[in-house]
């Protein structure tokens, strides 16, 4: 039986990201407060905000199994079993299991983002020995024409 689990924390690898993206939600709460001078609304945009990109702030762990796929977050529980997946796209910061054959807008949604954290090697064996329909790798292409993974949830 495979079992692989480890820790992803976007965070702590890209530390001037994580400084920039706080200056910023800092800068807009200090903003809205100035403008509309109610700390209901700063509080509301704050927590918006803090919901998109607390997937980067915050620790993610993954579990691989011979039978599913596990990726837990402070909030949130993703379980699915491996005959979900159809294919998968790698990039340089992970690799996406996705539910459709080809490429699909939806994927992002329906399918499971996993983030590297110094073993790929180990990850993409797992995951080409499970989805033996190989998916496309995308590193060139991300590598040539702009950033790389999401970075987890909500990248900043």
């Amino acid at each position: 039986m495979t079992e692989l689990s480890w820790t992803a924390w976007p965070m702590l690898r890209s530390p001037i990201r994580a400084a920039i993206g706080l200056f910023v939600i800092a800068l807009m709460a200090w903003t809205l407060q100035s403008w509309l001078k109610t700390g209901y609304f700063t509080v509301l945009a704050v927590l918006l905000m803090w919901g998109q990109v607390a997937g980067f702030y915050l620790p993610t762990h993954y579990s691989l199994t011979d039978e599913k796929v596990l990726v837990k977050g402070v909030v949130s529980r993703k379980e699915k079993g491996w005959s979900e997946f159809r294919s998968f796209h790698r990039d340089r910061e992970g690799v996406l299991l996705s539910p459709f054959v080809g490429r699909s807008r939806l994927e992002r949604f329906r399918g499971v983002s996993l983030q590297f954290h110094g073993n790929s090697d180990e990850v993409m064996a797992i995951v080409e020995r499970m989805i033996p329909d190989y998916g496309e790798d995308v590193t060139d292409v991300v590598d040539e024409g702009g950033e790389g993974g999401d970075e987890g949830q909500g990248a900043v």
